[in-house]
């Protein structure tokens, strides 16, 4: 992670950020938050945030295809859309600047926020495993 950052220190970071991601807790922001915090370079951050989504991920969905908690054509759309999405910002980068994405994300952010807040959290039925409102 962090070159100034001591590796026992990175290290305890990134286990409980996938401790987290493992419960199902939105890893990324926070992995780029505790990067940008500890010095890393925006590009390193991005990169660095990318890959270690990526090994997460497999090993959540590994777990998760075991248990049987996916929705097969949710996972065909959103993958999609996903790769559709990826090759769309990968192509705006070389136009967007690092002040425009973050205001981007923030905005996300604060209409997500706004979204969860307005609509109510879902909560699990007692015995079911189902989410209702």
């Amino acid at each position: 992670m962090s070159g100034n950052t001591p590796t026992l220190f990175n290290s305890i970071a990134a286990f409980i950020i996938a401790i987290l991601s493992g419960l199902g807790v939105g890893s990324g922001g926070l992995l780029v938050a505790y990067l940008t915090v500890t010095g890393q370079a925006g590009g390193e951050v991005r990169g660095t945030n990318l890959f270690f989504f990526i090994i997460s991920a497999a090993a959540a969905s590994l777990l998760n295809i075991r248990a049987r908690r996916l929705d097969a054509t949710l996972i065909f759309i959103m993958s999609a859309c996903g790769i559709a999405g990826c090759l769309f910002g990968t192509y705006a980068s070389g136009y967007v600047t690092a002040d425009a994405v973050r205001k981007i994300f923030g905005g996300m952010l604060i209409l997500s926020g706004g979204y969860v807040l307005l609509s109510g959290i879902p909560r699990k039925k007692p015995n079911s495993g189902t989410l209702h409102k």
